[in-house]
């Protein structure tokens, strides 16, 4: 593979991510190209969850391969990993058999920690959380988050160290066919030819797709986070705690401590229930209807909200498919263009099992690391796009 000549569009964590594993792999010629610099875009303004408290085995396999891969950069690189935990609530008895089920399938992919926990065993640990409506929770101890940004910038140096090429300030403007047949990407910085082109321009991979003849059918979502400011501090501190259930239709509240004396909060869903918005919209801080929302919610879940008061808050984009799932792999109409997008507000814990599939269909095809296919397929594109 020494001779193909990969782009990858967008230096967010799932390109630079993506370019790591192709030079992993064997391409000796791999050059990233960032608008700006790596991690601008929402990669940077991610709360940065690194998880696996999913229910079906597709979902943890690929989150157990994420959390593996940033704990072997806090070994070995130094990436700050907070493992502070993760706590994913129920209010349905029945969950609690699947969160059991989610337990035996994480030890199988190496997570050996996770537990099933009683609304009296989280109030023990936790007395702080409000659980009169819930049947219980599925915990992950060394479940926690990283700093995307941060992520960016030492994957960014990985890729660099390995032979690869980050090329900031490299807005892509044209994409042209050379003479040979390749791609000729006319760029901020010059032309960059290449054989294959991925696109994981995350928000802004829409647009990317049709410069390039390959569209994908991305929703990009606004979505924000806010702190919360304490007024004395608080011990214990909180694991991440998620209150959103999957499929009902709506958003819920996530909350964890970032430090004694505050906490971060947010609104989360997997499902596209916002309108979409353009990749340019200007990322300032949250409206007042979320801070409202944000404010209702967390004071249904927690004792004592009297104390609490809202700092400063950001927002970001979820690059949304119309299934909800990531799109990965050769573009139906454009196989020299390969998708690695559409993680919606997942982009940071999922990155790497995106990188490894999309960076395996490049050298070999077809990728086969994982045993459970996860649905994400850029196969199901024209179908998602009707």
């Amino acid at each position: 593979m020494n001779d193909v000549r990969v782009a990858v569009i967008g230096g967010g964590i799932i390109g630079l991510s993506t370019a790591l594993e192709l030079l992993r792999l064997g391409v000796g010629d791999v050059t990233v190209l960032e608008a700006k610099h790596p991690g601008e875009g929402s990669s940077g303004r991610s709360v940065g969850m690194v998880e696996t408290q999913y229910l079906d085995t597709a979902d943890i396999e690929v989150r157990a391969f994420g959390h593996a891969r940033f704990t072997a950069l806090e070994r070995d690189h130094g990436l700050g990993f907070v493992h502070g935990g993760y706590l994913r609530l129920t209010h349905d008895e029945a969950d609690l058999e699947r969160f059991a089920a989610s337990v035996a399938i994480q030890a199988e992919f190496g997570v050996h920690d996770a537990v099933v926990l009683t609304p009296g065993e989280i109030a023990s640990r936790w007395p702080q959380l409000v659980l009169d409506d819930r049947a219980g929770a599925l915990f992950g101890p060394s479940d926690g988050h990283v700093d995307g940004y941060e992520c960016c910038v030492l994957l960014a140096r990985l890729v660099q160290q390995a032979g690869g090429r980050v090329l900031t300030n490299s807005a892509v403007r044209a994409a042209d066919v050379g003479p040979q047949g390749e791609r000729v990407l006319t760029t901020d910085s010059g032309a960059v030819h290449a054989d294959i082109v991925v696109n994981a321009a995350g928000g802004w991979a829409g647009v990317v797709g049709e410069l390039l003849g390959a569209p994908v059918p991305l929703r990009p979502q606004l979505h924000g986070a806010v702190t919360i400011e304490l007024e004395r501090p608080m011990s214990p501190l909180l694991p991440f705690v998620m209150d959103y259930v999957p499929g009902s239709g709506t958003d819920g509240v996530y909350f964890r401590s970032e430090r004694a004396d505050q906490m971060i909060a947010g609104l989360h869903t997997d499902e596209v229930i916002h309108g979409s918005v353009s990749p340019d919209v200007p990322l300032g801080q949250v409206s007042q209807d979320f801070v409202e929302r944000v404010s209702t919610l967390m004071a249904v879940r927690m004792a004592d909200c009297d104390g609490l008061a809202v700092g400063r808050s950001w927002n970001g984009i979820y690059p949304m498919s119309p299934d909800h799932r990531p799109i990965v792999g050769p573009h139906p109409d454009a196989p020299e263009v390969v998708c690695a997008l559409g993680a919606g507000g997942s982009g940071i814990q999922l990155s790497p099992a995106i990188a490894r599939m999309a960076a395996e269909t490049v050298v070999d095809g077809r990728s086969t690391t994982f045993s459970t296919d996860p649905g994400w397929s850029a196969a199901r594109i024209n179908d998602l796009s009707h």
